[in-house]
C-alpha cells in the first residue's frame, strides 16, 4: 500500500471532475490571488514529489475540485474566513440527524395517508441528504451507530419507493444493502426489518423457499428485540406461508402475531423499534391469507373487524387491499357481479394513491377472472374497459 499524501487525493478528484493536469495547472491557486503553475508542478504534486503545506491553498484546491475538507485533515470551519462556510454553513451533526430521523418517521407515516408522489418527495429529500453524508462526512462519522441506524432506515424507504414503482429487482437489491448496514451495527430490530423486506421481495420473485428461510430467520432474531418486532416478523412469515400453500402454519403464525400485538396495541405501529405497521396491517394479512388458502368464508367473517380497525388506525391505504381480497373471495364463491363491484372499489382507491404497483393489482385480478371463464360476462367486459381509461 502506498504512502498517503495530498497528491493522491488531488488526482482522484481531478479525474472525477474530468479535468486534465494542464487545465488544473492553469487554475492552480497561488499564495496571492493569482492563478496558474507549470504542468510539471501538478504532476510532481500528484506523484508525491512535491508537498503542499499551506492550509489556505488546500482550501482553495478543495473548492476547485469539490474535495471534502476532511480529506486534507481540515475542518469545514475556516477561522480566517468565518463568513464563507462550505455547504452554506457549519453542519451540526447530531442536530442534523435529529431532523433526518423526524423526516424518516414522517415519510413512513405518510404511506398510510398520502399519494405516492407526495411520499416520494420526502424519500428523494432523504436520499439527497445521505448522498451528501456519504460523500462529505469523514469515515468515523459514517461509522457511528446512530448514523448507520438512520442510513438503514433510509435504505428501507428507498426500497419501498422502488417497490411502489414496480422496480422489484431494485427493491430487493436495496433491502439487501439495508441488511448489510443493519448487520454492521448488529441491531436486531433493523436486521429483522431487512430480512422481512428481503423475504417479501424474494417471494414476489417466485423464490418462495428462500423467502421462507429469510422470514424464519427474521422471526427467530425478533425474539432478541421486543414484542413489537416479534409481532411484525410473525405477521409477514404468515404472509409467505400462504403462498407456499401451508395453511396450517399460516393460521398458527398469524395468531401468534396477533397474540403478541394485542397487549401492546396502543403502541404497536407508532414507530417503536421502527415498526409502522398497525394492528389493521396484521388483520389485513390474515384476511389475505384466508383468500390464499381458499377460505373465503373466514375472510368475510372478519371484514367488519378489519374495516373498523383501519378506521381506528387511520390506515387508509389498507382499504384498497381489503376490497381486493373481498373481490377474490367473491370470485371463489362464483359471485361475479359482487366480485367486480369490490374490484372497482379497490381500483378507485389504487388510482387515488397513484402507485403503479397498486394499480397493477387490478389487471392481475382481471386475468384471474378471465381465467375462471368469465371473460364474456358483461360486468367483466365493462370493468376491462374502465381499466383502459
Amino acid at each position: 500500500m502506498g504512502i498517503y499524501h495530498y497528491g493522491t487525493v488531488i488526482k482522484e478528484y481531478r479525474e472525477k471532475c474530468s479535468m486534465t493536469q494542464a487545465r488544473l495547472a492553469e487554475r492552480w491557486p497561488k499564495s496571492d490571488s493569482d492563478e496558474g503553475v507549470n504542468i510539471r508542478y501538478v504532476q510532481d504534486v500528484e506523484a508525491g514529489k512535491k508537498h503542499i503545506t499551506d492550509p489556505m491553498k488546500l482550501r482553495k484546491i478543495s473548492t476547485l475540485l469539490d474535495i471534502p475538507l476532511w480529506k486534507f485533515g481540515l475542518s469545514e470551519y475556516d477561522p480566517f474566513n468565518p463568513q464563507s462556510l462550505p455547504g452554506h454553513g457549519e453542519r451540526m451533526f447530531q442536530e442534523t440527524l435529529d431532523v433526518v430521523e423526524s423526516l424518516i418517521q414522517h415519510t413512513l407515516a405518510m404511506r398510510s395517508t398520502a399519494p405516492l408522489p407526495e411520499v416520494e418527495k420526502n424519500a428523494q429529500g432523504l436520499q439527497s441528504i445521505f448522498d451528501y453524508f456519504l460523500s462529505y462526512l469523514p469515515p468515523p462519522a459514517r461509522l457511528e451507530r446512530r448514523f448507520l441506524q438512520l442510513f438503514a432506515q433510509e435504505q428501507s424507504v428507498a426500497g419501498l419507493m422502488h417497490y411502489e414503482r414496480k422496480r422489484y429487482s431494485k427493491a430487493l437489491e436495496t433491502f439487501e444493502q439495508m441488511y448489510s448496514t443493519a448487520t454492521q451495527i448488529n441491531d436486531p430490530a433493523l436486521i429483522v426489518h431487512a430480512l422481512q423486506k428481503v423475504g417479501v421481495e424474494l417471494n414476489r420473485a417466485g423464490r418462495t423457499r428462500e423467502a421462507i428461510e429469510s422470514l424464519e430467520r427474521a422471526r427467530d432474531i425478533s425474539f432478541q428485540s421486543s414484542k413489537h418486532v416479534a409481532a411484525f416478523a410473525n405477521a409477514y412469515l404468515a404472509h409467505v406461508y400462504t403462498d407456499s400453500g401451508d395453511g396450517l402454519r399460516f393460521e398458527r403464525t398469524i395468531e401468534t402475531a396477533l397474540a403478541l400485538a394485542e397487549p401492546i396495541k396502543e403502541t404497536y405501529g407508532n414507530g417503536t423499534d421502527y415498526i409502522h405497521q398497525r394492528i389493521s396491517g396484521i388483520l389485513s394479512i390474515r384476511a389475505r391469507g384466508y383468500v390464499r388458502i381458499q377460505e373465503p368464508t373466514k375472510m368475510f367473517a372478519m371484514q367488519a373487524e378489519v374495516k373498523q380497525q383501519i378506521g381506528t388506525d387511520n390506515n387508509l391505504w389498507m382499504n384498497y387491499r381489503l376490497a381486493l381480497y373481498r373481490a377474490r373471495a367473491y370470485l371463489m364463491q362464483r359471485e361475479v357481479e359482487a366480485s367486480i363491484s369490490a374490484a372497482r372499489e379497490s381500483f378507485r382507491d389504487a388510482k387515488d394513491w397513484k402507485s403503479p404497483h397498486r394499480v397493477t393489482q387490478a389487471y392481475t385480478y382481471l386475468r384471474e377472472v378471465e381465467e375462471n371463464g368469465y371473460a364474456n360476462v358483461s360486468v367483466v367486459q365493462a370493468f376491462r374497459e374502465e381499466l383502459k381509461m
